[in-house]
């Protein structure tokens, strides 16, 4: 898709669709929070719900406006944000680990600090189109005053037969334009791998390569797998499998969101990248 492309969706519908991230936007600045270390949060978030298919901004935006969970979340989604982005030195105590980012992601199975280390490239290319795209629209106080005007003059209107039903503003209905920030072709065809806890014998890049395309059959299938360099006394557990095309990833996961593969006898999770855009 070319830069700039207009797509078949309005303004108002993306606006509907991000609402709770809107929410959890506003619960963040009235904690209170500086504006910028809360947009920085919630496009964390947001990318984070692209790739583990869990929606963490329903549990963010369901929190307390007092609550210290909800003050942690935001504090650890923002550092990262800064580590990831901006260059900042990694979080430390009390958010170094980022533990309440880990617990709302399901447990560490995946996404840990050690993650984003790892996959800090890709991290910082994927936020940033949600910074660039979605989140435009997220944090437009203008749209959503517009769009609270609108939903309450529908809301008044409804059951009035004589009185006509309320038509959005020009600019809730103008189609929702994609900015040039994208994500790399090659992000559609990879797949995060998150080795073994334990300090066995670890699958090697070569033994990943040989189960996808000797064990299970798919032929070369596999451009190049990637695998991190821990530090002293960790066992490695974040990788990452770059397939030849998007369709060849997803025949070699079995059109799966996630799946345990059971590579050199080791429960191996491997789940494909899905960004945005």
């Amino acid at each position: 898709m070319s830069s700039n492309r207009v797509v078949d969706v309005r303004v108002l519908e993306v606006l509907k669709a991000r609402a709770t991230a809107r929410k959890a936007y506003e619960l963040a600045l009235a904690m209170p929070t500086e504006q910028k270390a809360a947009k920085d949060a919630i496009c964390l978030l947001l990318w984070l719900e692209t790739i583990m298919g869990v929606e963490v901004l329903n549990t963010v935006a369901a929190m307390a406006p007092g609550d210290t969970h909800l003050a942690q979340v935001v504090s650890e989604a923002s550092a990262m944000y800064s580590y990831v982005l901006d260059g900042h030195p990694p979080p430390g105590p009390p958010l170094e680990g980022i533990p309440a980012i880990v617990a709302l992601c399901g447990g560490g199975r995946l996404v840990d600090f050690r993650f984003f280390r790892f996959h800090k490239r890709l991290v910082a290319r994927g936020v940033a189109v949600i910074r660039d795209n979605v989140g435009a629209l997220v944090f437009d106080d203008h749209l959503h005053a517009m769009l609270r005007r609108f939903e309450d003059a529908d809301a008044n209107a409804g059951g009035r037969s004589s009185n006509p039903r309320p038509v959005p503003a020009p600019e809730l209905m103008a189609p929702f334009v994609v900015a040039k920030t994208r994500t790399p072709p090659e992000d559609s065809r990879a797949a995060f791998i998150a080795l073994p806890g334990c300090h066995c014998h670890r699958p090697s890049s070569q033994e990943v390569v040989n189960y996808y395309e000797k064990t299970l059959m798919f032929g070369p299938c596999i451009e190049r797998v990637e695998t991190e360099r821990p530090g002293a006394g960790q066992a490695p557990k974040h990788g990452i499998i770059v397939f030849v095309s998007a369709e060849l990833r997803d025949e070699a996961m079995f059109e799966e969101t996630g799946v345990f593969f059971r590579v050199d006898g080791h429960d191996t999770w491997v789940q494909p990248y899905m960004p945005t855009l």
